[in-house]
């Protein structure tokens, strides 16, 4: 029977490889297993970390998180976040959310909204509203509304037009 010496090499130096890892110290397992997770922030003014978990970053006033369920950040009077329910971010003064049930902004004097329900929008003095039941209008003086039984809009010493039909 003949038998390749080049075969017969490699399955000897591979099954001395494993032999050589079982009787290890450190053993096979200890090979393969993953690298420890990094040590916690701790004490210091700036850091970062990642892990099979997820990732963080710091640094004095600002940080940044990161994992499975969703990110946010934070700077001096601002922050966002965004997971699977939605998503929102804050600067001072104004925001803005997203989410399954619709959205949002604001600014100062000022604010939009929409969701299964209709949408809206404000100004200062207008503003402007739409649904299932219809829409409507307003600005300083005059106003409009439609819906399914008619439309309508009146002005000041004018009078009002439409109504149900």
């Amino acid at each position: 029977m003949a038998v390749n010496k080049d075969v017969t090499k490699r399955i000897f130096l591979a099954g001395a490889a494993a032999t050589a890892l079982a009787f290890s110290p450190l053993g096979i397992s200890s090979a393969l297993a993953e690298p420890p997770p990094p040590p916690p922030c701790v004490d210091v003014p700036s850091c970062a970390t990642a892990g099979p978990d997820g990732a963080e970053a710091n640094v004095p006033g600002a940080g940044a998180v990161a994992g499975p369920e969703g990110a946010g950040a934070t700077v001096p009077g601002a922050g966002a976040t965004a997971g699977p329910e939605g998503a929102g971010a804050v600067v001072p003064g104004a925001g803005a959310t997203a989410g399954p049930d619709g959205a949002e902004a604001t600014v100062p004097g000022a604010g939009a909204v929409a969701g299964p329900d209709g949408a809206g929008a404000t100004v200062p003095g207008a503003g402007a509203n739409a649904g299932p039941g219809g829409a409507s209008a307003y600005v300083p003086g005059a106003n409009a509304d439609a819906g399914p039984g008619g439309a309508s809009f009146c002005i000041p010493n004018v009078g009002c037009v439409g109504g149900s039909r």
